[in-house]
């Protein structure tokens, strides 16, 4: 073996016998070969230089993926599904392996992969709808959670699909009961109602020989509040009425002009208690196809609301044309107006404008959204244009009908 350079190398030994007496000798010690370096730990690589698979198949991600309580898959940048675990194949019914490679969209037909996009460190996406193997949807609460940095070219995120089936059938049994309580209720509330403000309005036809000036008066107290009560029963009828299935509404020709005489005939003693006039005009023969219960309810939310907001002294018309393959019911008041931010406000469930609130206009804030249910259920649309201080017009159109023969109103 060929001989190789080595330097000698002494070391010092020292022994002690006892803690008092110690020696020490030199000794040669035998040739010490410096040892390889040994290599560090790897630098691990970014996330987006590692193969997906290596990266999902590690057994702690898997294990952590895989112990999610709710469907989760890895999607990239492009929307191909990248991971799968076991709950997804249970609650969509997709076996694993046939997933991997897939367009997300196979899970949530309607996502938008933009959504993936965002630099979120954690983002809830809105309820959506997922689709089970079988061809069945079911809502779904989606989380997305970034794998990468803001850097990774990958894209690549986690997505939490959580089942929310139950969840949806419990509000909506919710709802259901909800609408049940207040119809039962109303009915209930609005038979002797009916029948109160019918005798009154009996009585106030008599004449002052009949019935004395201060009885009067008081009957006239009487029949407004009772009226009042009866248009608030009425408006928690509707809202139950408006929320039902439009597979319920009972269509049928309505002409939009008997709609108007029977609404403004109904409303002239509460029209003049307010000391308004309230008038009609309607071309012949504007037939729509509607549900004629829902189409009075409408107009008369329209004409109480004009009543309502209109000073003494002011009028109210309601007007009936055909334009074109449309039928326009018109309502136009000289009331108090209503300001440009008032009218994006206006259609909500429950709101109230400020002008209602200081001059003690009663209700609820129902009607003119109770209006616009009606409305869109007859695939027409709702408009409002007015100035304060300058009254209001409502203008709704509704699609036109062959003109056969309409329903009659008030039998």
């Amino acid at each position: 073996m060929a001989s190789r350079s080595t330097r000698s190398v002494t070391s010092r030994v020292r022994c002690s016998a006892s803690p008092r007496s110690s020696r020490s000798w030199d000794r040669p010690s035998k040739r010490l070969a410096r040892a390889p370096a040994v290599p560090g730990p790897p630098t691990p690589p970014s996330l987006s230089s590692v193969d997906w698979l290596t990266t999902l198949t590690s057994e702690r991600a898997g294990r952590l993926l895989d112990a999610a309580p709710d469907p989760t898959v890895v999607v990239d940048g492009s929307g191909a599904l990248r991971y799968a675990n076991e709950r997804v194949a249970e609650v969509f019914g997709h076996p694993r392996e046939e997933l991997i490679g897939r367009d997300v969209r196979t899970l949530v037909p309607d996502w938008n992969l933009a959504e993936l996009q965002r630099p979120a460190a954690q983002q809830l996406v809105p309820t959506t709808v997922a689709r089970h193997r079988n061809g069945h949807t079911l809502p779904v609460e989606v989380t997305v959670v970034p794998l990468g940095g803001p850097g990774d070219p990958d894209g690549q995120v986690t997505v939490f699909l959580r089942d929310i089936s139950a969840r949806v059938r419990l509000e909506q049994e919710a709802d259901r009961m909800r609408d049940e309580l207040i119809a039962n209720i109303s009915h209930e509330l609005r038979t002797p109602l009916t029948s109160i403000v019918g005798y009154l309005e009996l009585l106030h036809e008599l004449d002052e020989t009949q019935l004395g000036q201060q009885a009067r008066r008081l009957l006239e107290v009487v029949a407004r509040n009772a009226h009042r009560e009866l248009r608030l029963v009425n408006d928690l009828l509707a809202v139950s009425f408006v929320d039902e299935d439009h597979a319920r509404m009972h269509l049928e020709p309505v002409d939009l002009g008997v709609v108007a005489a029977q609404v403004v005939e109904d409303h002239q003693l509460f029209a003049r208690g307010a000391g308004l006039e309230v008038t009609y005009e309607a071309e012949e023969s504007v037939i729509v196809r509607g549900d004629a219960d829902r189409l009075v309810r409408l107009l008369e939310n329209l004409v109480v609301n004009s009543c309502k907001f209109s000073p003494p002294g002011g009028a109210v018309r309601v007007l009936v044309t055909a334009e074109g393959p449309d039928a326009v019911l018109t309502v136009i008041d000289t009331g108090i107006g209503v300001s440009e931010a008032e009218r994006t406000k206006i259609f909500d469930r429950m709101y109230r404008a400020p002008g209602a609130i200081v001059r003690q206009v009663d209700g609820a804030g129902l009607g003119l959204s109770i209006a616009k249910g009606i409305v869109d259920a007859h695939s027409g649309t709702i408009v409002v244009d007015s100035t304060p201080g300058q009254g209001t017009t409502v203008r709704v159109t509704l699609p036109r009908s062959a003109p056969r023969s309409a329903q009659r109103l008030g039998g």
